[in-house]
């Protein structure tokens, strides 16, 4: 009997199906194109809901600027899933994904309110493809994945931090039109950080991948039921969060900014760009410990509903009293970050690697429809005239029934 061969590290390189040797995969790589991808989506996320409320869009518009192209992002993120899956490929179809947002950047300029919009919708389903770098963060198995994604989080928060300091120029003035030359300039270091994303991210390397999966031809799900309820009890929760967080920016901009950022003269848009920016520091604090909380099944799953529970309290502060200092804290505490970790990790366990590509994007596609919904409960609500205190209330009371959902659904999964 012939003595098996251990591989080196040379050998580490990855092969594809009907492939040769390939780059040895960094995941330094992979988290320095998140953290140029997020450093775009920090930018729109302070820029465009005041863009559009200076346009002319209104309530309605500009909470659906934040939530609406979350259900392409939303579709996007399980469809780039499916693809990899289907082809072996992580790293291509994540430069892809990332590069085919470059011209649209450059056409932000150039649309009005609803050109805007759809222009937005249509760069997030291409953004989407971002699901595929938490996919490879997982599938390494001599490193802790739950660690990589609390550093993908990390990435994530830090590039929105950079955009949000990247924005704060054109924020800094009466309203923000994006049919200037500032608004042109903003498009091209949007495209830029968009096409340096890509880039990096092509040249991240292959790990070692099983034969692509030929079962998903009709996008058949596989992941399991109990992947499923958590999808679903993700989305409910997710929702509920986005109820409040859409109305904020809205009510900042109606009464709350009055006085300035705690008595620092700032408008409205100045105000929302320093809120971002230290929520995105809070979260880049947080996300280290996220990744090491995930690491345990048991820590993991009271991290799920802890956090869940935590939106509760949130929420209901805000009905009760719905000042400018609640309003703060409530936008800047970090919740998300926990349990948008716990819950990937939790579904990578229980899912078979062929699999996993699909398994990250319907959590992660789970979690933005929560944006859209949110945003449309949000916006509709405002619309016919429902006070904020109302808003947020309604986003505690369903927050709380996904809360015990997702208990349940907790005392399922295997030990």
């Amino acid at each position: 009997m012939r003595p098996v061969r251990l591989p080196t590290r040379r050998a580490v390189t990855a092969e594809g199906p009907g492939s040769g040797p390939r780059r040895v995969f960094s995941f330094r790589r992979v988290t320095a194109a998140t953290w140029l991808a997020y450093t775009s989506y920090g930018v729109l996320l302070a820029v465009l809901p005041f863009a559009e409320l200076h346009e002319g869009g209104g309530p309605l518009l500009a909470t659906l600027i934040v939530g609406a192209p979350l259900l392409s992002q939303t579709l996007a993120s399980y469809g780039w899933g499916w693809l990899s899956d289907r082809w072996g490929r992580r790293r291509e179809l994540l430069a892809v994904g990332l590069g085919l947002q470059v011209p649209l950047f450059l056409l932000l300029p150039a649309v009005g309110p609803l050109g805007l919009l759809g222009v937005r919708v249509a760069q997030s389903g291409f953004f989407g493809a971002i699901v595929l770098a938490t996919t490879l963060a997982t599938e390494e198995a001599t490193a802790s994945s739950a660690i990589r994604l609390g550093r993908l989080q990390l990435a994530s928060n830090g590039g929105m931090l950079v955009g949000v300091a990247v924005s704060y120029p054109l924020l800094a003035g009466a309203g923000v039109s994006l049919h200037s030359a500032s608004g042109w300039a903003l498009g091209g270091v949007l495209a830029g950080f968009a096409l340096a994303a890509a880039a990096v991210g092509a040249l991240s390397g292959d790990l070692p991948r099983p034969v692509p999966d030929g079962t998903p031809r009709r996008g058949r799900v596989s992941m399991g039921p109990l992947v499923l309820g958590l999808a679903i009890v993700t989305a409910a929760v997710a929702s509920f969060r986005y109820v409040a967080v859409t109305a904020i920016p809205v009510e900042l901009a109606d009464r709350l900014a009055g006085h300035g950022f705690f008595g620092v003269p700032a408008n409205a848009a100045e105000q929302l760009a320093i809120w971002l920016a230290i929520s995105s520091a809070a979260n880049l604090l947080v996300s280290p410990i996220s990744g090491r909380l995930s690491d345990a099944p048991d820590a993991r799953r009271w991290t799920l509903v802890l956090s869940s529970v935590v939106y509760v309290g949130l929420w209901g502060a805000l009905a009760v009293s719905p000042t400018y200092p609640v309003a703060f804290v409530v936008w800047s505490f970090p919740t998300a970050v926990f349990f948008t970790v716990a819950g990937i990790r939790e579904a990578t366990q229980l899912t078979p690697p062929e699999a996993r590509g699909r398994t990250v994007g319907l959590l992660t596609a789970a979690f933005n429809s929560g944006g859209l919904f949110g945003a449309a409960i949000a916006g509709s609500e405002l619309s016919v005239g429902a006070s904020f205190p109302a808003v947020y209330a309604l986003a505690a009371v369903g927050n709380l029934g996904a809360a015990i959902a997702l208990m349940a659904l907790v005392r399922r999964f295997p030990r």
